[in-house]
């Protein structure tokens, strides 16, 4: 622990000499905790953490001035890498239920389902990623046409995966995003535009989706928990087992004495590292997500749809895309801060 305090108040001390943000010191105590955590428990977890951490701090050392466009390009990277994973699951579905060949990951399960993960090994985060890549459609093409034929793309791929958490993720972001903007017009009495004819591509997707859902996916879209509410239940037990440090990251363990591991970001949290590591991991996650819904344009949607995707999704440090994802979004809100400085 002395350790751990150490390197925590090292680096905040040089904080103004590295130009290091508040997403990295506050993300520092949960990360050294998930270390520590994983290596005395023996879990594996701690090299998901590192390399999270190592993406998340992708943008730390980069020159104001050139942020501009490590914004632009990240867009870009982030965007048509999206649209090459759907169309590779696209591709890969259509030949495995055309010919029967057979490329990339794809699962078997229960009740006929069939998983496609092209490249990607866990289909709900594709899914997710998928679906997270939307919004910037606004930002990468002019062309209307454009517009609708990636969307269509994105959409269609994050169906096929099976997986229903972009699907989930993308008509709560919708909701919230609604609502945030209802209570911003009646508190001003005006909405900004852009913000309204987002939240309109956003509700119309979700449409869509449903559509897809309905017409290419062998699921049903339906209020059905796939036994998440009884993944819940093992996973407080399990926190009120250990309630301070929870299983310590020790998935095995997890497995071995309650079995399924919750699909829900804070009692995941909370059943891996107990109350301490659930406080300091919120407060930079609340941290990210204010900064993703009032102070950046560009990576706000991505971030949010993202956020709530992870209410059902068992893991967090192996989201690599969400790291890289946060980083765009800080670079953005170091861009606007220093624009406005100007």
């Amino acid at each position: 622990m002395s350790v751990f305090l150490f390197f925590v108040l090292l680096l905040i001390s040089l904080k103004k000499l590295l130009s290091i943000n508040n997403n990295i010191i506050l993300f520092l105590p949960p990360f050294f905790l998930v270390l520590m955590l994983s290596i005395i428990s023996g879990s594996s977890d701690f090299i998901s953490a590192v390399v999270f951490f190592i993406y998340l701090s992708a943008f730390v050392f980069f020159d104001r001035v050139r942020l501009k466009f490590i914004i632009n390009k990240s867009c870009f990277i982030y965007f048509y890498g999206a649209v090459f994973m759907a169309l590779g699951v696209i591709v890969q579905r259509f030949l495995y239920e055309r010919i029967g060949y057979e490329f990339g990951k794809i699962n078997i399960y229960g009740g006929g389902r069939v998983g496609f993960g092209f490249l990607w090994l866990d289909y709900s985060f594709l899914s997710l990623y998928l679906v997270s890549a939307l919004p910037l459609v606004l930002n990468i093409y002019k062309n209307h046409y454009m517009k609708i034929i990636a969307s269509s793309i994105l959409l269609l791929g994050s169906v096929v995966t099976t997986a229903r958490t972009g699907l989930a993720a993308l008509i709560i972001a919708t909701l919230f995003v609604g609502g945030l903007e209802i209570t911003k017009y009646l508190a001003k009495g005006k909405a900004k535009k852009s913000t309204l004819r987002t939240l309109l591509i956003l509700f119309l997707s979700s449409l869509v989706v449903v559509y897809f859902y309905v017409e290419f996916s062998n699921r049903t879209v339906s209020f059905d928990s796939s036994g998440r509410f009884h993944g819940y239940y093992l996973g407080f037990q399990s926190f009120l087992d250990s309630p301070f440090l929870g299983v310590m990251f020790n998935r095995d363990y997890f497995l071995e004495n309650y079995g399924t591991i919750p699909h829900n970001l804070f009692v995941y949290i909370l059943s891996q590292g107990g109350i301490l590591f659930f406080t300091l991991f919120f407060i930079w996650f609340f941290y990210v997500f204010y900064v993703a819904a009032f102070k950046v344009e560009v990576f706000r949607y991505p971030i949010i749809i993202t956020i709530f995707g992870f209410m059902f999704i068992p893991s967090f440090f192996s989201a690599y895309f969400f790291a890289l994802l946060i980083s765009f979004c800080m670079a953005e809100k170091k861009a606007i801060s220093y624009s406005i400085g100007k």
